[in-house]
């Protein structure tokens, strides 16, 4: 048997509940001031818009658009033990379906993909086509973000090696490559650092910038440049 097969069949209970437990509406509600600081800055501002959860999970970040007011949103991913987790959790627009499937007929029919820690699953090829289905699945001016481990950030292994499934991580540079030869422009890329909501997260982002000063400084010593996107994840927007 595959072996992808085989993990993806049980992702539910020998990996995501491993990590995070059995989430609940109030839990998934917990992460909402954080999904507001990364990612509503790049949201349709049409609230009809025709959005995509690709690789969804349980369906979490369906459900934050959905209590946002979006009216059009669907999630799917391979996985039935994490569908049918979000499903008893009451969530609605799930689906099992392989995305291959779904983008190769799906010309123009979205405003907005999201792939959040879902690219890094497949090998350099299959994100290539991947990318270009998405490309073509979106209408005119639609967005398409993806989250994927940062293979220029500190801490990043934790993450890419976390998870038996993952084939590749990526930088803000390999990013930007990709995505404009996948048929994207002003493709920019953002960190995934602590966000400033509560007097402790305050501390660890003020600390995480200073810690990042340091880090700047010695790349400049090294490489006569100090650019660069830190933090273990990065989040990368790519317009159609």
């Amino acid at each position: 048997m595959d072996f992808k097969q085989a993990l993806y069949r049980t992702y539910q209970t020998t990996h995501s509940v491993a990590l995070y437990g059995e989430l609940s509406i109030e839990q998934i509600e917990g992460n909402f001031s954080s999904w507001k600081y990364y990612y509503l800055p790049h949201f349709p501002e049409n609230k009809n818009a025709s959005v995509l959860d690709i690789g969804c999970g349980i369906g979490s970040f369906v459900y934050y658009m959905q209590q946002l007011g979006y009216t059009h949103v669907r999630g799917i991913d391979v996985s039935p033990q994490q569908i049918e987790a979000g499903t008893q959790l009451g969530i609605s627009g799930l689906q099992v379906c392989d995305l291959n499937e779904l983008l190769a007929d799906a010309t123009e029919q979205f405003d907005f993909i999201v792939a959040r820690d879902v690219i890094e699953h497949f090998t350099r090829q299959e994100a290539f086509d991947i990318m270009t289905k998405v490309s073509k699945s979106l209408r005119p001016g639609g967005k398409f973000l993806m989250q994927v481990p940062n293979g220029q950030g500190l801490y990043y292994t934790s993450i890419f090696y976390g998870d038996y499934t993952h084939e590749m991580a990526y930088t803000e540079a390999s990013a930007r490559q990709v995505l404009l030869n996948c048929g994207f422009r002003n493709v920019t890329s953002y960190p995934t650092g602590p966000v400033p909501h509560t007097m402790l997260s305050r501390l660890r982002s003020a600390l995480w910038w200073w810690k990042v000063q340091w880090i700047r400084f010695w790349k400049m010593v090294e490489t006569g440049s100090a650019r660069g996107i830190f933090t273990s994840n990065l989040i990368v927007v790519g317009e159609r």
